[in-house]
């Protein structure tokens, strides 16, 4: 009896490593690229219209908008490419959420041909990930950290500025206490006057400074809700049912000079 239980489990053993575990894989389906609309949207031969996943690219207008246009087309205008949905498939503009690959590339760890992450790692997208949608959000993250490119190009103020703290999450609701979210942002060097200089976020929301002197080893508070400015506390002024700025599970900041050069970048 001893005999055959050891044989039993001796079987048992053999069969169970001889069982393939099965795999995570990408599911992907192939459609051809008839439009490059911007950085981020294209549009396929069945009409639909696709809107990058994790990441957001300049509008019409603004700084690195035609390098991300025609970076895009050079890589995959009237070709074939592969798509894969995350949890949600439509956005409120009812375009579909892909990530793009330039090959049929199933396995869950390669990011070869990753056209949403080539564009990141070559400075024409910013991250922009938002939820229930977070299949690559480790990657997209480690990626903006030495980020360099159209998007990065460096200001001669770049390391004057220091973020202070970072209040991205207000006490209790975000929405009925904006303006307890808010940035405190130091000058390291000379009296600096930030007239026309810009903060915005990974997203939409911009801030733009008027006639804003900030003198050497002082700070300004940048709060997302209203008020009225003085000498260290500023308000975005943010308008709408809920008046904030920054995501409270990951976001980016970009403090830019007048020309639009990069001077601080913050990712959390």
């Amino acid at each position: 009896m001893k005999k055959l239980i050891i044989l039993l489990i001796l079987v048992i053993f053999l069969v169970s490593g001889c069982i393939q575990q099965p795999t995570t894989q990408r599911i992907l389906e192939s459609a051809k690229v008839i439009k490059v609309i911007d950085g981020d949207t294209i549009e396929i031969d069945n009409g639909d219209r696709i809107r990058f996943l994790h990441i957001n690219t300049a509008e019409k207008g603004e700084r690195c908008y035609e390098e991300a246009k025609q970076r895009l087309s050079e890589l995959i205008y009237n070709k074939t490419i592969w798509l894969e949905r995350d949890m949600q498939s439509l956005d409120q503009y009812g375009r579909k959420l892909r990530y793009v690959f330039l090959n049929y590339n199933i396995n869950p760890e390669n990011y070869g041909g990753f056209v949403n992450l080539m564009l990141v790692n070559e400075g024409l997208a910013s991250v922009l990930i938002i939820e229930p949608n977070m299949k690559y959000k480790s990657v997209f993250d480690s990626m903006t950290k030495n980020a360099e490119g159209c998007l990065f190009e460096k200001s001669p103020y770049f390391k004057c500025f220091s973020i202070q703290k970072f209040n991205y999450d207000a006490e209790g609701s975000d929405c009925d206490n904006a303006n307890d979210e808010y940035v405190i942002i130091k000058n390291n060097c000379e009296d600096i006057n930030m007239n026309e200089w810009i903060i915005k976020d990974s997203a939409r929301h911009v801030y733009v400074f008027g006639d804003f002197i900030l003198k050497y080893d002082s700070y300004f508070i940048l709060h997302s809700g209203s008020g009225k400015n003085s000498e260290t506390d500023l308000y975005w002024d943010e308008t709408g049912s809920c008046p904030v700025v920054w995501n409270n599970d990951g976001d980016s900041l970009f403090l830019r000079d007048s020309d639009e050069k990069l001077v601080l970048f913050y990712n959390y």
